[in-house]
């Protein structure tokens, strides 16, 4: 019992180091100046200081399953090539209770030694009498249907 707990817990370090991670390198950021300076080597260094948005994070842990739009699969309204938010219906998207989680979120799903990433795009049925619940878009049919019903973590940001 206590080897799930390590391993919960270093799953979601490393979530937490990914969302650090991508924070502070992959967000564009808009520049506020650009000064150049010295290190202690006497190196001339440019250095940009840059305004980061404050983004809060959110964790709960809950149901995930996978869901096929294209015609003949499984989950999809009458359009299903187009998102609740109007975007294309594609890997990447993740179906929420938008009184949860809001959409434009990112999301990170881990189930075991899996992470997902996506953003909320999509909604449906079951994440609205579930909120505890997502559904994850796989354009794989065979892929949804082999992913079924997890428990996981989910964080969002």
């Amino acid at each position: 019992m206590k080897k799930q707990y390590v391993v919960v817990l270093l799953l979601i370090a490393v979530a937490l180091s990914s969302i650090f991670t991508y924070f502070v390198f992959a967000q564009p950021n808009v520049k506020q100046f650009k000064e150049n300076t010295t290190n202690n080597y006497n190196n001339q260094v440019d250095v940009e200081i840059v305004n980061q948005e404050e983004k809060d994070v959110n964790y709960m842990y809950g149901i995930a399953t996978a869901y096929t739009p294209s015609a003949g699969g499984i989950n999809s309204d009458s359009n299903p090539e187009i998102t609740a938010t109007g975007k294309a219906a594609k890997n990447g998207v993740i179906a929420v209770n938008p009184n949860i989680i809001p959409y434009g979120s990112e999301i990170m799903i881990i189930h075991n030694n899996t992470v997902i990433r996506g953003q909320a795009q999509d909604t449906g049925g079951a994440m609205r009498q579930n909120p505890n619940q997502v559904d994850i878009l796989m354009e794989n049919h065979q892929r949804a249907l082999e992913w079924g019903r997890k428990e996981v973590h989910i964080i969002w940001w």
